[in-house]
């Protein structure tokens, strides 16, 4: 069912040099033949990390509408996977620790449904050759064989910490990866398998949020709008942590959750000086769920006051941003992912109320300066 197509690829400063070789001629009696110079060897920065990747596309895809034989369909992708790379780093601006190079390795040619169990059990669970290949690329660029779904990108792992990258067609149309958007869609999936999460969860809508009735933006990133250009603080902090490692599930069983801080120090005053026993309520912010939008939870899930020092203390703050239901049994039934995406501070003085927002990612910020305690300070 599946064909393999193995691609070298050598690199001259970019440019391919073909050599031809003649045939049916005399030698010179003073000289032999010119040879060519051998190419020079591929040299790699010292602050280039490679990731080689595994790529496999449906037959019908490439017979069709991506170039119509393995052989080009393969060019392409070495083509596509460069775009990728220059994206990566041209959006660096000066955050990122390396340089990073997204190298095409392999082509795997499936027929049938992508959506078919072998297949999936292939890509997310058989063996696969580590020392050959770091992540893998999934693609489906037309819906056929029964396949449904609205298409798009996700990305996911299977057993031995692999990393998948999953692009697929819609129903409505077929998905030109060479033509459209695709590099910046796979630099956004590939953010996700240097660790950082989707950004974009965390942006509220006025209407989503029934206890101020602000609204939230996350930062110009990436991974909030994979057009952007750009990798926030909090991304290129992720980024900067998994490094070179190629099996970020095996390198950090924990790399998302060990960045929450111990706690959460709110610090308030009034009229510059600290103030007790002001009430304090913290509402969770929610991911998207089926037939919602993003949300402020309008049930505090945390309450109390400040104390004599005007400072209200969130502590142990993993497990608050990861409730134990049993331990906290005011939590919504519709938390997805299980979790809490951020808090809304609520804290009242008299008949005025002041605001703040913790999104998670910005409360995760101190681990990259070694800090355990995210601060920050109310004043009325």
């Amino acid at each position: 069912m599946v064909t393999i197509r193995k691609k070298a690829i050598l690199f001259s400063v970019g440019l391919f040099t073909l050599f031809s070789i003649y045939g049916c001629g005399k030698s010179s009696p003073i000289a032999s033949d010119p040879k060519p110079d051998p190419d020079p060897p591929v040299v790699t920065p010292s602050d280039e990390l490679e990731f080689k990747v595994l790529v496999y596309v449906d037959k019908p895809s490439i017979e069709g509408h991506l170039g119509g034989s393995e052989r080009i369909v393969s060019s392409r992708m070495a083509e596509l996977f460069r775009k990728v790379s220059n994206y990566w780093n041209e959006s660096s601006k000066g955050k990122l620790k390396n340089k990073y190079r997204y190298t095409f390795a392999d082509l795997k040619v499936y027929e049938g449904s992508s959506q078919s169990a072998a297949l999936r059990k292939e890509i997310y669970n058989d063996p696969i050759d580590f020392s050959k290949y770091d992540v893998t690329v999934f693609f489906d660029a037309i819906q056929d064989n029964g396949e449904t779904g609205n298409g798009g990108a996700a990305h996911g792992g299977g057993s031995d910490n692999r990393s998948v990258v999953t692009v697929f067609a819609n129903a409505t149309e077929k998905k030109d990866i060479f033509n459209d958007n695709t590099y910046r869609t796979l630099t956004h999936e590939l953010g996700h398998y240097r660790g950082v999460t989707d950004l974009y969860q965390y942006i509220i809508a006025t209407n989503d949020n029934p206890v101020s009735q602000q609204k939230f933006d996350a930062p110009v990133c990436i991974m909030n709008d994979a057009s952007s250009a750009v990798w926030s603080d909090y991304a290129a902090g992720c980024i900067n942590r998994a490094g070179a490692s190629k099996q970020l599930g095996k390198d950090f069983p924990d790399f998302f959750g060990s960045m929450y801080p111990k706690n959460i120090e709110i610090n308030v005053t009034v009229a510059g000086a600290a103030k007790r026993g002001l009430d304090v309520k913290v509402y969770g912010s929610r991911a998207g769920g089926s037939g919602r939008n993003r949300d402020i939870y309008p049930t505090p899930f945390l309450s109390g006051q400040t104390g004599s020092d005007g400072k209200y203390i969130m502590r142990d703050t993993k497990k608050l941003f990861i409730p134990d239901r049993n331990q906290y049994p005011n939590l919504p039934q519709d938390l997805p992912y299980g979790r809490w995406f951020g808090f809304l501070v609520e804290v009242s003085s008299g008949s005025a109320k002041k605001y703040v927002w913790l999104p998670e990612y910005e409360v995760q910020m101190p681990f990259f300066d070694g800090k355990d305690t995210y601060t920050v300070n109310i004043a009325f």
